[in-house]
């Protein structure tokens, strides 16, 4: 399989804001103090993209199965499968015509993961080097046949992991 990038465009702004609304007000944001936040390549302004719009939704404890059904209830598909790999996060994904639109990462907002994630894209957002750097990477990465996303996803580690060793953070295997 191929991998299609688009550029940037403001509508993966608009779809994100769509949806965490949606999020908020199934998952009573306020009164459980949730954060959801808009990660991945959709979420950098200028950058090539997958179109599928990446949401992390941080929650204070580790009572990730409770909101297994209300996101659900929004047209997700829970996917249980990666729990072997990570057994500390909840992996969702919408698709609309027999295409991939949306990811949830549900994790606590004190994991090591949850950091990663908003430090890597918070990187991306905010050092052009980077990201121009890794524009590249994945443009590279998508002239090549992929079995499956997954593939592609592991592909983008150690790009990911070397930038997290230059920001200091913790290594998480």
């Amino acid at each position: 399989m191929r991998i299609i990038l688009e550029e940037y465009t403001e509508k993966w702004e608009k779809e994100f804001f769509l949806l965490s609304k949606k999020l908020k007000q199934k998952l009573s944001i306020k009164k459980d103090n949730i954060k959801v936040e808009h990660i991945g390549s959709t979420s950098v302004k200028g950058l090539t993209s997958k179109p599928v719009i990446d949401v992390l939704i941080g929650i204070p404890q580790n009572n990730l199965d409770n909101y297994i059904k209300p996101i659900t209830e929004l047209g997700f598909v829970y996917a249980k499968e990666y729990e072997d790999e990570l057994p500390n996060r909840r992996f969702f994904f919408k698709n609309e015509k027999n295409k991939r639109i949306a990811h949830i990462h549900l994790v606590e907002s004190s994991s090591s993961w949850y950091k990663r994630h908003i430090t890597f894209r918070n990187e991306l957002r905010n050092n052009s080097k980077t990201k121009i750097e890794y524009e590249k990477f994945k443009m590279s990465l998508a002239k090549k046949e992929w079995i499956n996303g997954d593939e592609y996803s592991n592909a983008k580690t150690n790009f990911i992991r070397s930038v997290e060793k230059k920001l200091k953070l913790k290594k998480i295997s």
